[in-house]
Order: C-alpha cells, then structure tokens, then sequence
C-alpha cells in the first residue's frame, strides 16, 4: 500500500472512530502533519468519500468558524444478508452503517435457492429506497460456521449443512456486485466497531446470545480471525463432561445450556408455558423454582466461559449482544456473578461488562459493515 492510501486509511479510521473533525483534530489524532491531513482530505473531498461541515460561528470565538470533516452518508450503499438464521433478512446501509431498508427474504436452504432470494431481495430494496444499483459498493453475507472469508467460502455450517460452499462467487455471478462472506459473530463485532458500541476500544470481545452463542475478537484494533478462520467459538467449549450431546457431536458444549433454544427446551421439559427467554424471566421474577434453576444454569455456564476468555485474552470490554430481548434480569445477573466468582481480581477491575440488547437487523447490519469495511479501508484508499 502506497503512503498516500495508508494516510488516507488512517484519517478514514479516525473519522469512522470519532465522528466529524476539524482538520487539526484529525492531525491531532492520527498524527500525520497538518500539510498532510489538507493534502488526503482534498483527495476523498474529490471523490466524494467526505464531505465539509460547517460549525454554526459563535460570536463569543475570534476567527473562521471551524469546518469539520465527516464522511459523506449517501456516496454508497452496502446490502448486508443474514442467511442462517431461522428467519432470513437484508438489509440496506449507508456509509455512516445506518439501516435505510429491510427486506425478509424467503427462507431457502440450497445455495443456488439463497442466492436466486438474495438477487430478488436486492432488487426490492433498491426499488422501496429508489437507490441506483450502481451506488452499492458490495454486498456482505453473514452466517454461523467455519468460513473462508478470502476465498469467500462457507467450510461447514451445521445450521445449513452446508460445506465448501463458494456462496460469495456465486452471488456476485448472480448480481455483478462485490460480495464477502463473514462468519456471523465475526461481522457483529466488525459493526460495533465502525459504527457501534465498541468504537473507541481496541481490545474487546463480543459474545452474541441468541440462538447459539456466538464470539468474536478484537485485538490492538484488529479483528481476529485464528489461523483456519475458527476464533471465537465458544458456543462449543464444554462446560459439562457429562452433559447432553451437541449437535457438533461434542457432549455439553456451551450452546446446550446458555442459547436460547436450551433454555428454552429446558422450560418445555419441565412443562413451563414459554416460548421465548424472556417469559422465562418473567417467572423466575416471580419466583418460579424451574425457571430460576434453568436461568442459573445457564448463566452459570456462560459466565464460566466468559472468565476464562478474559483471562485469556485480558480484553477491556466484553459485550454481551442480547439478540433476544432477554433484558437485564436473572440471566445476565448470573453471568455477572460467574465471570466476578472465576477471575483473577487484577482482571475484576480492568474489564468491563456491558449487556446490548440489539435490533433483530443486527446480523445482517454486521454483514454490511463487513462490505463497507472492504470498501472504506481497502477498495476506496487504493
């Protein structure tokens, strides 16, 4: 990468991490000299990737009023696709990740059926939106599994039984658009990271509670992917020896306690009336034995695991991603306790635990970010 496309990375990272900057914030920020940040701001004014801002001029300040520098929202478009959950979505985003469009699209299980629903789920978006299809930059696909993201492809998904799919060729055959394939967990935190809660950490771990329960890893500002793609996979790191059999052919994987179908199957095996997490809450809150046992135990089980990745990875956030709607109850409470009850003290005090209950867009959102990504620190630098 020439030095004029690595300036043009780090002062697209800084507005991405901070919002809108005055120039000298910028410098100041990034360190690149003054003459430098007029030099690459002018280059992405240019092309249309930023944008001038002028501050409204308070007459208590001498001098110009300030003009900050923010990236424009409407230059491109970027289609994230959530396909592995149960109810399949897209979405369409702007430049600043920004949710414009949702469309559900038919369930499908083949990949040729997955990309022929995702073609005609683009095309509905950009008609409700009246957006050119030449102002989407890329597409982003996002699914549980072990994925190749370079070569675009899905190794195995148990959700889809799925392997060696190359679904990011075959879906850039099927629209003539740039497509990346992300593993679900993987695009969450990428999202948080551009345009989310995690901005202004380097070092930090998300953990998605849903259906499974997903991970990922930033590390010094850096997603992490492992060595055959497959950080981050909590979901099935035993927590009981002894414990029922996962569908990955391990017993008690993390997911047969802590996701919501366990719990959930858990309630209906003990003849609770429940059909999401959140009625399980509901009587445990009011002081339903079963369901206290079965939060606890789950909770127990996640905040296990929770604690010896802190201490593993010493990140300074963990962020719990509710996918949910689970709320701020037993549960999370549990977990709390468990992460606290299995650290070392040093780790207690330097980490912090926040739960985020999230918009049910979040994986498709996340498979956006990870086509903006592409476009706003590789392709429009180059």
């Amino acid at each position: 990468m020439s030095r004029s496309s690595t300036s043009r990375t780090v002062v697209l990272k800084a507005l991405l991490e901070s919002g809108p900057l005055s120039r000298s914030a910028v410098a100041d920020a990034t360190g690149l000299s003054r003459s430098l940040i007029s030099e690459v701001s002018q280059e992405l004014l240019d092309i249309g990737l930023l944008l001038e801002m002028p501050v409204p001029h308070d007459p208590q300040r001498r001098g110009r009023p300030s003009i900050l520098l923010s990236i424009k929202s409407s230059h491109a478009y970027f289609v994230g696709a959530s396909i592995s959950e149960a109810e399949p979505l897209m979405v369409l985003t702007d430049m600043h990740g920004r949710v414009v469009g949702e469309h559900t699209m038919t369930p499908a299980e083949s990949p040729p059926e997955v990309v022929d629903s995702m073609r005609r789920g683009l095309t509905s978006l950009l008609r409700s939106r009246a957006i050119p299809r030449e102002q989407v930059l890329g597409i982003g696909i996002a699914m549980s599994g072990f994925i190749d993201h370079r070569a675009g492809i899905c190794l195995h998904s148990a959700a889809l039984n799925w392997h060696d799919v190359p679904i990011a060729e075959m879906v850039h055959a099927s629209t003539r658009i740039a497509t990346y394939l992300e593993n679900d967990a993987n695009a969450v935190a990428t999202a948080e990271k551009l345009f989310g809660c995690a901005r202004e950490f380097d070092d930090f771990s998300i953990v998605t509670i849903g259906r499974q329960i997903g991970c990922a890893h930033y590390m010094q500002g850096e997603l992490q992917r492992g060595h055959a793609g497959g950080a981050g996979e909590i979901g099935h790191i035993t927590v009981e020896f002894e414990g029922p059999r996962c569908r990955c052919g391990k017993p008690g994987c993390l997911d047969m306690f802590a996701a919501s179908t366990a719990m959930i199957e858990a309630a209906k095996a003990d003849h609770l009336p429940v059909t999401r997490v959140r009625e399980i809450e509901a009587l445990a809150a009011n002081g339903n034995a079963s369901a206290i046992a079965i939060l606890r135990s789950a909770g127990n089980a996640l905040g296990f695991a929770v604690a010896s990745l802190i201490q593993i990875n010493n990140p300074e956030l963990i962020l719990f991603e509710d996918m949910e709607g689970i709320g701020s109850g037993l549960f999370s409470t549990t977990v709390r306790q468990a992460i606290e009850n299995n650290i070392l003290p040093r780790f207690l005090s330097s980490t912090r635990l926040l739960f985020h209950q999230v918009e049910r867009n979040v994986l498709a959102r996340g498979a956006a970010s990870i086509a903006a990504h592409q476009y706003l620190l590789e392709r429009a630098v180059s």
